[in-house]
């Protein structure tokens, strides 16, 4: 294949905050001139001369691996918002219903904020010729909604696993397997590159639609001395400016773009290198790097951990530890479990000390972390019903029910947590008000804590129930009997006898709301 050098100037990536009308006008001009021209090619013929260096083809595998390592934990990231804007913000509905100059004031915030974020994202928008056109994305809303889906990680793990380990990239022009040789051209980095674009787009354009601050993004530290690769083209970048721009244009213009990337980097930080952790250096403590690659290669690779080394170690550094890289190894799966439980455990209360394994079981946790007064939300329903149980006994034994759900995905725990959920929601009319029928309610566990069979195990809870004299909810037995665990069932019915005032009185209170609400009905029937 034959690159032509296409010299053209691009807007510049400091001005994306400063004035983004602007600067978007001056995008869609430039993407308008390229529209009969393929936009890469200026790109491509850069990546072409760093090939032709000693270790070109090293440096475009690292980029490689650092572009798919940043998509795999972005598209998680995305997800995991995504999912909570569905459930509780209705997002499709309102995104839909919004005007076109609401949805355009938030598709230029998306743009101009993912674009502001590093200058090679910034440059990235040419790879995607027109289909950013402000125009079009605030006409239609499906497009913004369709490429959101299309990137979204599946709730099944091995699902999950799978994209993270090789996450699809998702341009304008739709939803891409990763690429199959065996050998990297320049086309592979751009094409993750313009995915990883697309995602910051997504991310910033949704939180601004549903009001919240833009993501933090922590942006890769570049350093001369450290990634001397990484600073090679800048002779052809400089030549293709002073073609385009004149001798006085392009001084001017590096100038102004040298201040922008210093005041960029203030901002950035070390990653470690591990995928499963990509946490960054907050500056307290310097990550040590791995010794072998370094001294062999002179190839940065930072741990944050002994346990991330040792992890990365396992699943893939050791094939490439002081050695050149190849396309094959740096492409094999780098993880073996899904990175949302570890991922997001500093981002929930003490309360909860894990989260289950699917992204709609996230969203759960986060929405009862941001509103901890309520004590679940049941989002399936016709509207948003949030379950707030005003007996103190009650709340503390269903938080029990919900913390060990959540701290464990214990299956029984989850079945218990289900029907007591059935029960309230019957007991408070929102069954026959809002929608939070059995199903619904049924339906909504199921994808959170991936428990297919759920609906089988709250009917046989109801069997149970219906065969007890004294109707007492399952709930209040077991979780009674976990703070009673060396007393057997018999010294547990003595002590409700014998004066365990709380204990038989809350018993007594729900056992009265199976009777007042149909106990005998099966829950299949309501």
């Amino acid at each position: 294949m034959v690159y032509v050098i296409a010299p053209i100037s691009l807007p510049g990536t400091h001005n994306a905050l400063l004035d983004p009308v602007k600067w978007n006008s001056e995008w869609e001009k430039t993407t308008n001139r390229l529209q009969h021209v393929s936009p890469a090619q200026f790109v491509d013929s850069a990546a072409m001369i760093l090939m032709t260096e000693a270790d070109g083809m090293d440096s475009l595998i690292l980029q490689y691996q650092t572009l798919l390592g940043q998509l795999a934990g972005l598209e998680l990231d995305l997800t995991t918002d995504a999912r909570r804007y569905f459930y509780d913000d209705d997002l499709e509905t309102k995104w839909m219903n919004a005007s076109p100059d609401v949805r355009e004031k938030h598709i230029l915030i998306g743009l101009s904020n993912a674009c502001s974020i590093a200058r090679n994202l910034h440059d990235a928008r040419v790879y995607c010729g027109r289909d950013f056109r402000l125009s079009r994305l605030r006409t239609d809303g499906k497009i913004v909604l369709g490429w959101l889906k299309a990137v979204m990680v599946s709730e099944r793990p091995e699902e999950a696993m799978e994209i993270l380990n090789k996450p699809k990239y998702v341009t304008p022009h739709g939803t891409h397997s990763p690429t199959g040789n065996n050998n990297p051209s320049p086309t592979t980095a751009r094409d993750w590159l313009s995915g990883i674009f697309s995602c910051h787009f997504l991310h910033c354009t949704l939180r601004s639609f549903v009001g919240e601050e833009m993501p933090k993004i922590s942006v890769g530290k570049y350093n001369k001395k450290k990634n001397p690769q990484s600073f090679r083209t800048g002779e052809f970048m400089s030549a293709v400016a002073e073609q385009t721009l004149g001798p006085a244009g392009a001084k001017a213009a590096a100038k102004e773009n040298k201040a922008a990337w210093k005041e960029r980097q203030k901002d950035r930080r070390e990653h470690c290198s591990y995928v499963g952790c990509y946490k960054p250096d907050d500056g307290a403590k310097k990550f040590p790097r791995c010794q072998k690659c370094w001294d062999k290669m002179q190839r940065e690779v930072l741990y944050c951990s002994k346990e991330c080394q040792t992890a990365d170690w396992k699943s893939g550094h050791k094939a490439m530890c002081g050695k050149p890289l190849t396309f094959d190894a740096v492409s094999k799966p780098k993880l073996t479990r899904p990175r949302t439980p570890d991922k997001m455990r500093d981002e929930m209360s003490d309360e909860i000390p894990r989260v289950a394994s699917a992204p709609a079981g996230v969203a759960s946790i986060q929405r009862l972390n941001k509103f901890p007064n309520i004590d679940y939300f049941i989002t399936d329903a016709e509207e948003c019903i949030q379950m707030d149980f005003p007996n103190p006994e009650a709340q503390s034994l269903f938080r029990k029910c919900r913390e060990k759900v959540m701290a464990t995905g214990d299956r029984q725990s989850v079945a218990v947590l289900a029907h007591f959920l059935c029960w309230m929601a019957i007991h408070h009319k929102y069954t026959i008000e809002k929608g939070a029928t059995p199903d619904v309610i049924v339906g909504q566990l199921k994808k959170e804590y991936l428990f297919p069979e759920l609906h089988l195990a709250v009917n046989e809870i109801q069997q149970r129930q219906n065969r007890d004299p004294l109707r007492r909810p399952e709930l209040g037995e077991i979780f009674y009997r976990d703070e009673c665990a060396s007393t057997s069932c018999s010294e547990l019915i003595w002590m409700q006898l014998e004066g365990n005032e709380t204990y038989c009185t809350f018993m007594l209170l729900l056992a009265q709301y199976y009777v007042d609400y149909g106990t005998q009905a099966d829950l299949r029937s309501r």
